[in-house]
């Protein structure tokens, strides 16, 4: 089965306040029934009160907000952890490894839960075209082994880089987009103009299956979904 990223722009969500609680009721909804379903990996919205930064391959830390997103997301990993600085520490090593920078952005927190936190690391799509190709399987072991350190650390929830050139050519490099009433938009995606809001992960066996929970979830947050494939990682599963 492949792995496909569902999302939504920050601010797509507009709705009355009054509207919140059937919107979560809904989109919970769906999330269990994905689970029961045995195809859901992990959900989640950004928090953009918690201010963004950008870590580099020195482990160097850009601090203050973070400009709209120029370029589609290349590849992320989830971490769960107790401390923003922990949080750091984890972007330094991922970004090391894949040799990019990575964005380092704060989940929105879940009531009664633990008091770990979850960050988005992520990279933008084009950030690791800097390297040889010759290089791309050390790049791919050094990944991996921060991957296996992040997992016995108990802090690994989920990575993946997004593939937006598939070599069969069987999926198109942009999925598509969802709409609230089950409409799909076909087509290459133009550059994100606004930052990810937030987003479902869905390990599924088909596009077809993909788009369905993308419409299950576009009509349970009231807002369009973005669908994106991951590219096939066993490692990273």
């Amino acid at each position: 089965m492949a792995r496909y990223l569902i999302s939504f722009e920050d601010g797509a969500m507009d709705f009355p306040d009054e509207d919140l609680p059937d919107v979560t009721k809904a989109a919970h909804a769906v999330r269990e029934e994905a689970r029961d379903a045995g195809v859901f990996v992990f959900a989640g919205g950004l928090d953009y009160d918690v201010k963004p930064v950008v870590v580099a391959t020195d482990g160097m830390v850009t601090d203050g907000p973070y400009p709209e997103s120029k370029e589609l997301l290349g590849g992320i990993t989830i971490v769960d952890v107790p401390t923003r600085d922990a949080a750091l520490e984890w972007a330094a090593k991922v970004a090391a490894a894949c040799r990019c920078a990575q964005n380092v952005r704060a989940f929105l927190p879940k009531r009664g839960r633990d008091e770990k936190a979850r960050y988005l690391i992520s990279f933008d799509n084009g950030a690791m075209d800097h390297f040889a190709e010759e290089d791309w399987p050390e790049v791919g072991e050094t990944s991996h082994a921060v991957i296996e350190e992040a997992k016995d650390a108990g802090v690994y929830v989920c990575a993946g880089g997004l593939d937006y050139s598939p070599e069969d050519g069987s999926t198109p490099a942009w999925v598509g987009t969802v709409a609230t009433d089950g409409t799909v938009t076909d087509s290459p995606r133009p550059k994100a103009r606004k930052p990810i809001g937030g987003f479902t992960v869905v390990k599924v066996p088909t596009r077809e299956a993909a788009m369905e929970w993308a419409a299950k979830i576009a009509v349970a947050g009231r807002c369009a979904q973005d669908v994106r494939m991951f590219m096939p990682d066993p490692a990273v599963d």
